[in-house]
């Protein structure tokens, strides 16, 4: 299999420093959402060609230049987003000022540069407020399966509390030592070692039979936020071409906690929980520059390039093992017998840990095109792309590993793609103080065709063992405006997201690098996401 040789190399040796930094939360970085306020939600965010509103400028820092007045502007938000498995629905809800801005026009004497614009403008990206949970019985597999497979070669005495001269230790802390996972499943009973003839470890097995049939449950709860702050500056050069540069400043902040539980068929509640908590939280900056050429007085032409964005994160994270394998106790050595059954509490504890890393996120570009026909009706189209494969992480650190994330940084480039963003708005004005708007967008999920089609082999990190593959998402947008005076307006949008993943309690393992011969199947869930949020903005022309 392409993954399992290096995974088990890399886990070995850093286990310890990578505990959240795996593919998937690559993905979850980086992968944006539609932002910004009213007017621009109401046009499906297609504001790259237009400018003269802050979803705009937060697309293409050009659209600072056409601004004619200073102005500012909020937008308040309240959302609820609806994660359905089979027939259980779960909802939460968030609202909050997730765009607030500043527009400084400034005219200048002259007839080829008439002004010059600064802006600050706020805009939550992203929000992570969600919750779900998953039931599956009958399943062949376990979570321990995965673990026997994918970290078969690992010692035995790098996951238990003494080494191999029976001196104590902590196998969670050790310098070079073992990924987490085994080391929990280890210490619960739930796996033990096999040997040959010649007393040499060859692997592991797990603690249930071959035919046994196991039940999971899944319960996760994720919270946070991804927010931007841009700094900008534009002008206009000869009223055709507008230029602008912005400084972008992006917090991070993600909250997971998580149960994993499998119940097993023999004995009376035999079976284990995993229980996970990960919070991730840092800064970074970047860069935005763009253009709109106006070429007729109708037509608009943008292009905007942004930067990776370059953050500094840091990992905080535990776990809790909480186990019972009573109907299994004759397949454990007497002396393992005997130290299960001098266990009162019956749980592992991992302590809590932190990391610091550093994360680069993709750069992408938007090509745009807008209509402005008279004075009443607007048309606008959105082109993004952006290479995924450019993500990767790096030692925070300096310290001489700098080659730590080298087999994710791998992984990353094999299993994902450029994928593309699509978005489209029009607008049209009922009386000179009342507009409609309508819009669509779509973002395309990031991977390549053999990795989320036949996929399941996901590199995961830590002792978090389930992961999203994230499908399209599909935007569907209106809205109305009022402007009440030249220097006050107010602005409604509706925002309906649809989004469908395919949700893994663990991953798949196949015993073929083509992926036709599974020998771990995880059986992923349908995730079905639905989010409605609606905007209000209020702004004053000055």
């Amino acid at each position: 299999m392409k993954k399992c040789t290096f995974l088990l190399m890399f886990a070995l040796l850093f286990s310890i420093h990578v505990f959240g930094q795996g593919e998937v939360e690559a993905n979850m970085i980086s992968r944006g959402d539609l932002y910004g306020t009213a007017r621009g939600l109401a046009m499906g965010g297609a504001f790259g060609a237009l400018g003269g509103d802050q979803t705009g400028v937060a697309i293409n820092p050009a659209g600072i230049a056409v601004y004619r007045s200073s102005e500012v502007a909020g937008t308040f938000t309240t959302s609820r987003e609806t994660s359905k498995i089979g027939n259980n629905s779960f909802s939460v809800s968030d609202s909050g000022l997730n765009n607030l801005g500043y527009i400084g026009y400034f005219p200048l004497r002259s007839n080829s540069v008439p002004s010059i614009n600064f802006g600050f403008t706020y805009n939550k990206l992203k929000s992570f407020e969600k919750s779900y949970s998953a039931v599956g019985g009958g399943r062949s597999s376990s979570l321990t399966d995965y673990i026997v497979h994918r970290h078969g070669d690992v010692s035995e005495y790098l996951l238990g509390t003494t080494d191999i001269n029976g001196k104590e230790q902590d196998p969670f802390y050790l310098d070079q030592g073992a990924p987490w996972l085994p080391i929990l499943a280890y210490q619960s009973f739930l796996m033990y070692p096999i040997y040959d003839n010649m007393d040499k470890q060859i692997g592991y097995e797990s603690i249930l039979n071959p035919n046994d049939k196991v039940e999971n449950l899944l319960d996760v709860k994720e919270k946070g936020s991804i927010e931007n702050f841009d700094f900008t500056i534009g002008t206009s050069i000869n009223n055709r071409l507008n230029i602008g540069f912005s400084l972008n400043v992006t917090n991070f902040y993600y909250n997971l906690s998580s149960v994993y539980t499998e119940n097993f068929p023999t004995g009376d509640n035999n079976g284990f929980d995993i229980e996970n908590w990960l919070t991730t939280e840092g800064a970074g900056v970047g860069l935005k520059l763009g253009a709109i050429y106006r070429p007729t007085n109708s037509i608009r032409l943008g292009l905007a390039y942004h930067s990776p964005v370059w953050y500094t994160l840091t990992d905080t994270y535990s776990a809790l093992s909480s186990y019972k394998i009573d109907g299994y106790l004759n397949k454990l050595s007497p002396a393992d017998q005997e130290a299960y059954l001098g266990i009162t509490n019956r749980t592992v504890d991992t302590g809590t840990a932190r990391w610091d890393y550093n994360f680069q996120t993709p750069g992408k570009w938007v090509a745009s095109i807008a209509g402005v026909f008279g004075s009443r009706f607007i048309a606008s189209l959105d082109y993004e792309i952006t290479n995924y494969k450019d993500m990767s992480y790096s030692d925070s650190y300096g310290s001489g590993i700098s080659n730590i994330y080298s087999n994710t940084n791998s992984y990353i480039d094999t299993d994902y793609k450029s994928a593309s963003s699509l978005r489209a708005g029009i607008e049209y004005r009922f009386t000179p103080r009342f507009y409609g708007r309508l819009g669509y967008a779509w973002i395309e999920n990031p991977y390549n065709e053999i990795y989320k089609d036949q996929q399941g082999d996901a590199m995961i990190s830590g002792t978090v063992p389930h992961y999203r593959m994230e499908g399209d998402a599909n935007y569907y947008t209106g809205g109305i405006g009022y402007r009440f005076n030249q220097n006050f307006y107010m602005d409604l949008a509706i925002v309906v997201k649809n989004q469908t993943d395919d949700l893994y309690p663990f991953p798949n393992v196949y015993s073929d690098e083509a992926r036709k011969n599974i020998v771990v199947n995880a059986e992923p869930y349908a995730l079905e996401n639905k989010n409605v949020k609606g905007a209000l903005t209020v702004g004053y022309k000055f």
